[in-house]
């Protein structure tokens, strides 16, 4: 693991490593390729970059005025890669980066600002069985919000004890994992026998999703099979502060809830389903962080990601379902009935064409009847499939508008009112049961009780 020291100064964005040996180079055979030393640092925004001066080059094209390299990112042979060897000589590397080059790459020595997503190490490491002995560790400083579960004390330098609950202890089949949340910062470790890209992936939805935040670690140690791998990420310091709305509830009243074990479970069933359905995991996760994003900007976008999002929510996960249990053999009788009808008609093919295809959509489950199904199963209410169609309407056929506060604010509590029915898809989809947050136009926020109704087996 890195010195504690240099941990601070990622945590701090205070981190200067001097490079003594940087290599730029591409992977194909006459690639671009640069040597020289320079300096990784985070600016004041949370972006990592190398300042490099290039003393040798080989490859680099001509360019008089500033030119991108590489030109197409996604070719395999255009990526650059990087290799860096520090001071106290750690190795680090990156890819996927670009480069700028104008007239002057050609006089060496010459100087480059270099923007990276992230640089990671790799190396080997001993464990005591390779196969059962993961670990995974991060750090993030954004809004933390999972129950706490274990108190601890700290003692001052002065002598003063002070003690707080400030940690989740997780207890998973084969692996703990733990939670410490400190003041400015939240350490989030795991150890035991698992799949740590996956946990990772897992972790950041549900810390995220609990938090109404968008968890951004910039440190990472990962060890798989006996290689530990170490990154740091570039993140963006305006979006610490940002939240959304989440229907989690921390601490709920009643001896049911006193443990906080349904909040818990929300991560096993999580892991169950990206284990079991990767496909609906991905489409949960990607949907809800869409809508997280749209919910730093105007009420305007929020309510075109929202109301595409719970369409994509169905379409993806819950029609599919639906279509397979709705075979009605009534209604499909009553479909070849009458298209059969509709072809005796005096009508040019054109217009018999539409008029059967029109019928035929009769038995196509769309948004709106999946929605109804949902109702009669108890998963959503009759005010949330209204206000989605609502909303679906006005963001699919948008007018020109006078601004508004009151309508706004209005606006506002009817977007918050259908994030309710967006939860309620991805809780149900993740087989969850407990208290959550609701909010209907107008109210205050209220407990509601959801019980898991499975629908997708």
């Amino acid at each position: 693991m890195l010195a504690n020291e240099i941990i601070k100064q990622i945590r701090t964005g205070e981190l200067v490593l001097h490079c003594v040996e940087v290599e730029v180079f591409q992977a194909a055979d006459n690639g671009l390729k640069m040597l020289g030393h320079g300096t990784i640092k985070i600016n004041s925004v949370g972006t990592i970059y190398l300042e490099f001066i290039c003393t040798c080059s080989e490859n680099v094209p001509h360019a008089f005025f500033n030119e991108k390299i590489p030109k197409d990112p996604l070719e395999h042979e255009e990526k650059l890669h990087l290799r860096i060897k520090t001071l106290n000589g750690n190795e680090y590397k990156s890819d996927g980066f670009s480069i700028k080059i104008n007239m002057n790459s050609s006089s060496l020595p010459a100087h480059y600002y270099v923007i990276l997503s992230s640089i990671y190490s790799l190396r080997e490491t001993e464990l005591s069985n390779p196969k059962e002995d993961s670990y995974l560790y991060f750090e993030f400083a954004d809004y933390f919000n999972i129950p706490s579960n274990k108190l601890n004390s700290v003692v001052s330098s002065l002598g003063s004890e002070s003690s707080s609950w400030n940690q989740t202890v997780i207890d998973m089949d084969g692996y703990s994992i733990s939670m410490v949340k400190h003041t400015n910062y939240t350490k989030v470790s795991a150890a035991g026998c698992f799949e740590p890209d996956e946990l990772f992936k897992c972790l950041k939805f549900y810390i995220g999703f609990s938090s109404a935040s968008m968890p951004q670690p910039y440190y990472v140690k990962k060890i798989i099979n006996g290689e530990k791998q170490e990154t740091i990420f570039s993140i963006v310091n305006k979006q610490k502060s940002q939240r959304s709305s989440s229907p989690m509830v921390d601490s709920a009243a009643g001896e049911k809830y006193r443990d906080s074990t349904y909040h818990y479970a929300l991560l096993e069933n999580m892991q169950i389903l990206h284990k079991n359905n990767p496909r609906h995991f991905d489409s949960i996760y990607s949907q809800w962080e869409r809508v997280w994003y749209s919910f730093q900007s105007k009420n305007s976008i929020m309510i075109l990601t929202l109301s595409v999002a719970i369409e994509g929510l169905l379409n993806d996960i819950y029609i599919p379902t639906i279509t397979i249990k709705s075979n009605d053999i009534e209604l499909e009788a009553q479909i070849a009935n009458i298209k059969k009808q509709i072809k005796s008609l005096e009508l040019t093919n054109d217009q018999c064409s539409q008029l059967i295809g029109n019928v035929s959509y009769w038995k196509e489950i769309t948004a709106a009847k999946a929605l109804s199904y949902l109702i009669e199963h108890g998963v959503v209410t009759t005010a949330d499939k209204k206000l989605w169609q609502e909303l679906r309407n006005e963001s699919a056929h948008p007018k020109i508008r006078e601004e508004d506060l009151a309508k706004e604010k209005l606006e506002l509590e009817q977007v918050l009112s259908c994030l309710d029915l967006f939860h309620k898809l991805i809780l149900n989809t993740l087989a969850f049961s407990g208290p959550i947050f609701t909010l209907q136009s107008g109210k205050e926020f209220t407990y509601q009780e959801l019980v898991y109704t499975d629908i997708l087996s």
